[in-house]
């Protein structure tokens, strides 16, 4: 990716292009949770805050202004494919602003437009896409040491509590100050308290106004009976290892609810690289603090669904994606891994296929980002391939090269 990056921005506009034909040949179907999170956007956008309502809205928040426009009952649905059509090019800003390099911004930009529960749920209401465009920006900013990196941050936090995971990063970015004493802490962290106080905020204004905290869409479930047992915690544990190192998996606590989405949102050999890199990160990683971040989030952002009561693919992106930023710099070392990691990614296409297929009228055209892909892989390789027998004679020698 030495070349002109012009042709990483034509990539990118590629694969943004593939998804909005997607999107647009398939058929949306409200389901769910997204007849909560309509009601809550038009009761706030009439002028109405009611926290009563059964959801995290802090991406519906943001939504209101698009209902005012259209007056649409598919208002969360569609700011929700929107989202999902900006994560491809919100991936490969992100990539830059961790690596500043056009190779490793392409390479993540390609693993999560490789990604289709985390864009097409937006199908049926499920707030992924919203909610990812939100903690892409936040890493976005944070890396570029921006102190506006508290509000997407903050609703994010009031979208999925899950996105507590990034505090480590946002401790680790935080903006260099010029101030000394005490005040220096100040000057770079006051970021971070104006991020928690928007969560903080919400709830006890939720407290007033309902009497309880809601725990999301989930009416059964309160501040204190979404917590687990000792024997659960256990379960959870280690069903969360089975999820992350399966391309599918059978729900073991509670087999009657298997089903063909229960799968790794991405590939088990990018959880793999991210180990790996974790246990010489010496070798993979210019900073040690990168590596450290990484772990920390994925422990928190994982380790709080181990905790609740059941484990959920979705609930456990936040820290899926720290795993993800983590294997990106142990892949560029171990290129010939980057073909098996590809194909492992197309399991997701597969089975969001038979789960959804029906449901939303996928046809061909939702293929379409995967063949993109594919394609481009195979030109890159084909217009790389004296270094592509240097990769393979190193490696022959047990050595690596860097492509």
């Amino acid at each position: 990716m030495k070349r002109s990056p012009l042709l990483a921005w034509l990539y990118v506009g590629f694969l943004t292009l593939s998804l909005s034909l997607s999107f647009f040949m398939a058929t949306p179907s409200p389901q769910d949770d997204h007849f909560h999170y309509q009601k809550f956007i038009e009761t706030l956008a009439h002028g109405h805050l009611d926290l009563s309502i059964p959801g995290f809205h802090g991406m519906n928040m943001l939504a209101v202004p698009w209902f005012w426009i259209t007056q649409s009952p598919m208002t969360q649905i569609h700011v929700q494919i929107f989202s999902a059509i900006l994560l491809p090019l919100l991936a490969f800003l992100m990539g830059r602003a961790l690596w500043r390099s056009d190779w490793h911004a392409v390479v993540l930009s390609s693993v999560m437009a490789m990604m289709p529960f985390f864009m097409f749920g937006s199908l049926r209401g499920w707030m992924v896409s919203t909610y990812f465009v939100l903690i892409f920006l936040t890493i976005i900013l944070a890396a570029r040491r921006s102190r506006w990196s508290w509000l997407p941050w903050g609703f994010a936090m009031i979208s999925l509590p899950f996105a507590v995971a990034l505090l480590p990063l946002m401790m680790a970015y935080a903006p260099a100050s010029k101030k000394r004493d005490v005040w220096k802490y100040v000057d770079r962290y006051w970021h971070l308290a104006a991020a928690l106080a928007i969560p903080f905020v919400y709830v006890v204004a939720q407290k007033i106004q309902v009497g309880h905290v809601v725990i999301g869409a989930h009416q059964d479930f309160s501040a204190t009976n979404v917590w687990v047992g000792p024997e659960r915690l256990f379960l959870n544990a280690a069903h969360g290892v089975q999820m992350l190192l399966s391309v599918h998996n059978f729900y073991f606590p509670n087999p009657a609810i298997t089903g063909q989405g229960n799968m790794m949102h991405t590939s088990p050999l990018l959880i793999v690289l991210a180990l790996v890199g974790f246990m010489s990160w010496k070798t993979f990683y210019e900073h040690r603090i990168f590596p450290l971040v990484c772990l920390l989030g994925a422990v928190i952002g994982i380790g709080l669904n181990v905790m609740i009561d059941h484990m959920d693919h979705f609930y456990m992106d936040t820290g899926v994606l720290m795993l993800v930023l983590a294997s990106i710099p142990v892949l560029k070392r171990l290129p010939l891994m980057i073909p098996l990691v590809l194909g492992t990614l197309h399991f997701q296409w597969f089975y969001f296929y038979l789960a959804f297929g029906e449901v939303f009228k996928l046809g061909g055209w939702f293929f379409l980002t995967p063949i993109v892909v594919d394609a481009c892989f195979l030109l890159y390789c084909f217009a790389n391939i004296p270094m592509l027998k240097a990769i393979t004679r190193e490696w022959m020698r047990g050595s690596t090269l860097q492509p």
